[in-house]
């Protein structure tokens, strides 16, 4: 079947047929200039038009087959399209990233290759596959991608991550030094305590109990369990998660009324460290 617009168009001069048997009109000066590839096979003599069988030629034009799907064609033909400079192709999930970037790869686009890779960084992304992220922007040497994703990966204790497939493309340096990243940071956290004094514990001035702050938890332990819970997850992130705060208030013990205000009070806290926490991450 014909692909529809805008790779549809009757002034394109060759056609590229998917391995799911749908026919995309391009242009040969466009694939050329975005593809070694292409270049090197429009440059070779083509045989008369007469000698092609009926599968290779098409309205009067060469079809090419080709090995990728139709979905995964129409984006990779849209970066090397001037249409995409208004219209950027979606990639809804990292599989279709890594199936756009190995086609990028086979025929030689660079270019659309490193279009790509700057995409990854997006939010939906490194908020639910951070490692893949991660391996993704290893293999293809984005040293800012690969920043962005291991800062991500501190939400996570360095144990918690499981394998993906992207990691079998990177080597074994490229992994410890995300696991020597993740440590460093963790352990400089310790520089936390040296500002203290600016981040005093919330009073809670409960006129139930009777007690500022937050019964039978010291500002000391409260501290002490602030580094060491973001020794393991180096990122504001980690005292914001529900049950650390609870955890905290459990501690605590308190009254019902201390009980029920600490969390958002704790919550406000940590809010306040977010900005010496990522001071203390961005000089790792």
């Amino acid at each position: 079947v014909d692909a529809d617009a805008p790779f549809n168009r009757p002034s394109a001069d060759v056609i590229l047929r998917t391995v799911d048997n749908v026919d995309f009109r391009f242009y040969k000066l466009l694939l050329s200039l975005a593809s070694p590839f292409f270049a090197n096979m429009f440059g070779l003599p083509q045989p008369p038009p007469l000698d092609s069988s009926a599968d290779q030629m098409k309205y009067g034009l060469p079809v090419i087959p080709v090995s990728e799907s139709s979905v995964i064609l129409r984006k990779l033909l849209s970066f090397c399209s001037p249409i995409y400079d208004t219209d950027v192709p979606a990639l809804e999930s990292l599989d279709i990233v890594m199936s756009v970037l190995d086609a990028a790869d086979k025929y030689d686009m660079k270019r659309v290759g490193k279009f790509v890779v700057n995409m990854i960084t997006a939010p939906h992304f490194l908020e639910k596959e951070p490692m893949r992220v991660f391996a993704i922007a290893c293999r293809y040497r984005a040293e800012e991608e690969t920043t962005m994703a291991a800062r991500s990966m501190l939400r996570f204790a360095v144990w918690e991550p499981t394998y993906v497939a992207e990691l079998d493309f990177i080597s074994g340096s490229d992994y410890q030094r995300l696991v020597q990243y993740h440590a460093s940071c963790g352990q400089a956290m310790t520089q936390l305590m040296r500002l203290w004094t600016t981040f005093p514990l919330p009073p809670l001035d409960c006129k139930f109990c009777r007690k500022q702050g937050i019964s039978r938890l010291s500002q000391k332990e409260y501290q002490d369990s602030v580094i060491a819970a973001l020794r393991i997850r180096p990122c504001v992130e980690t005292l914001l998660r529900r049950e650390w705060i609870d955890a905290m208030v459990r501690k605590a013990g308190s009254c019902q009324n201390c009980r029920e205000r600490a969390p958002r009070k704790l919550a406000e806290y940590v809010k306040d460290l977010a900005t010496p926490v990522e001071q203390i991450i961005s000089e790792v």
